[in-house]
């Protein structure tokens, strides 16, 4: 029997042994940084898709809520964003009008080329067409106009655009009709009606510097050609002219589901200065240039009026007035009333042609009490706008003037 021969183990050398561990170790910690750079590839998948899914489920028109830096603080307060309007978009309105370019779509010079002493620029929406119609039929009639007033009244619609193509060609065709169409380069939605209105004010200083006056309003509004005319003719001098519905001691609504929602990242004040509704309102030529200056470097705010005959009025030193016969308040439709105002507030179609026919009726017989009416809309003008669109202290009411 063989003699089993007994051969000695070799054992690892300390050297092998430690260069397995080495790799051991190195594998491990390639894993580890692997696995983490996959994380953070996971991570920066997830924020935009997240914030994708959740502008999808706010829709249109809706606000979302984001943290806003409070000062030079890093704390911060939760705030719903206002809809076109985030806190962190700028509200710099060059970058919007463009003033050294000429932005109009439409644009029909031709209004001012007689120099007419007022022009009255309507602002209307696209779908408007009705609306504009009857405006056209009624108290801004052309030829009306022109007979009375020896082409020195003219009127204007201003409109931004549609996302429906359709709707902007058909604006088109109404303006080869008529030629009364400003169309202007930006989406005409709510918040953004101080755009239109400071695309107005740069629109009548290029093209319409010999006019005396120029109106703003709505194309739910009913004006008294007459009476503004005659309001104007007895104002001297004709510079320096703001003139509508004062209202005073305005304070900014903090709730996000009301129409007309300030965030305190749009404006922080507590009260808004004095401005004149935006249902109607008038200034003189020189006014127009200085509150379209002053708009070029103030901040942009959705309420038109506030911005345009407040901030806008107060940075360039421009006082507005109050007249009584700008009002934002529904009118009776009596025709003795009518008769004494400038403009009437929330007219629909089929009242514009009413109020037309009565107020040309001949020899119109007046038993109403005009001052009665005149007087409760004073008191009225001062308590509340359009309800809703600011709330003011009673005991400061009075201070209006």
């Amino acid at each position: 029997m063989d003699r089993l021969q007994l051969l000695p183990l070799e054992l690892p050398s300390t050297s092998n042994i430690n260069n397995t561990s080495i790799k051991t170790k190195l594998s491990f910690m390639q894993r580890l940084v692997l696995g983490f750079i996959i994380l953070a590839i996971l991570g920066l998948l997830y924020i935009p898709a997240y914030h994708s899914a959740q502008g999808t489920l706010l829709g249109i028109g809706e606000t979302s809520s984001s943290i806003v830096p409070s000062g030079g603080s890093t704390m911060g307060i939760i705030v719903a964003q206002l809809s076109g309007w985030a806190y962190n978009k700028s509200r710099d309105l060059c970058a919007y009008i463009h003033p050294k370019n000429v932005t109009s779509i439409l644009n029909p010079v031709s209004i001012c080329s007689s120099s007419p002493n007022i022009l009255i620029v309507i602002c209307s929406s696209i779908t408007n067409k009705n609306s504009r119609a009857a405006i056209r039929n009624t108290w801004a009639n052309k030829d009306s106009l022109d007979t009375l007033y020896n082409s020195t009244v003219k009127i204007a619609f201003l409109l931004g655009l549609s996302d429906n193509e359709t709707l902007n060609e058909e604006v088109v065709k109404e303006n080869s009709e008529y030629n009364d169409i400003i169309q202007e380069s930006f989406y005409d939605t709510y918040n953004n009606l101080t755009l239109k209105s400071v695309m107005m004010l740069k629109w009548v200083t290029a093209n319409c510097n010999q006019v005396k006056y120029i109106m703003k309003t709505d194309d739910d509004m009913f004006v008294n050609v007459p009476n503004l005319v005659k309001t104007l003719q007895s104002r001297s001098p004709t510079t320096g002219t703001l003139l509508g519905s004062l209202i005073c001691n305005a304070k900014p609504i903090s709730d996000p589901k009301n129409k007309w929602y300030t965030p305190k990242y749009m404006y922080s004040g507590r009260t808004y200065p004095n401005y004149l509704s935006g249902t109607g309102y008038v200034m003189s030529i020189d006014v127009a240039r200085k509150l379209y200056q002053a708009a070029l470097a103030t901040p942009l705010l959705h309420l038109e009026d506030v911005y345009i005959t407040g901030l806008c009025a107060k940075k360039a030193e421009v006082r507005p007035i109050n007249h009584n016969g700008f009002s934002y308040l529904p009118r009776k439709l009596e025709p003795c009333v009518l008769s004494e105002i400038i403009t009437a507030h929330k007219v629909s179609i089929s009242n514009m042609y009413a109020i037309w026919e009565k107020l040309n009726v001949p020899n119109l017989p007046c038993n109403y009490q005009i001052h009665t009416e005149r007087r409760m809309a004073i008191l009225n003008k001062r308590s509340g706008r359009n309800i809703g669109y600011y709330t003011s202290r009673k005991k400061n009411v009075n201070k209006c003037t």
